[in-house]
């Protein structure tokens, strides 16, 4: 059998809280909750400022379609994100990960329900919040994991 080891140590010996508080996750149908894009980017990390809510935002090609909201960042999202597009939420979720700073990002079928033009703008968000950590790709198709 096989072993997973994270800075050299066995994930058995590590405790589940913490590693959970090390991982950030983008999976293929990202939950929003029924609140602001703001909100639903702080659940990554809710001592942040407005600074860094913007700075993942941004890193995650998220901060222009948000800017031409009404409301910005104070705009509601909606029951599940029912307000915005596939590709918009799964933008606001690499902007709730990237926020955390987490030394592990899971990509579970993060691009698979995009149409070609949204995986586009997803797919390179996500090489920018894959910089200087380790990512975990988990992919049906291989032009996803590239």
């Amino acid at each position: 059998g096989g072993e997973i080891l994270i800075d050299g140590v066995s994930i058995r010996e590590l405790q589940v809280k913490w590693l959970r508080s090390q991982m950030g996750l983008v999976s293929q149908e990202p939950a929003l909750f029924a609140t602001s894009i703001e909100e639903n980017i702080l659940f990554g990390k809710e001592d942040a400022s407005m600074d860094e809510v913007v700075e993942a935002a941004k890193a995650s090609n998220a901060h222009d379609f948000i800017s031409q909201f009404p409301h910005g960042y104070k705009t509601q999202v909606g029951v599940r994100g029912v307000q915005m597009s596939g590709g918009q939420k799964q933008r606001i979720a690499i902007a709730r990960a990237i926020i955390k700073s987490p030394k592990i990002l899971l990509l579970d079928e993060a691009t698979s329900a995009l149409d070609s033009e949204s995986e586009r703008v997803v797919q390179e968000a996500l090489e920018n919040a894959s910089v200087g950590r380790t990512t975990i790709v988990i992919a049906h198709r291989l032009s996803t994991i590239r």
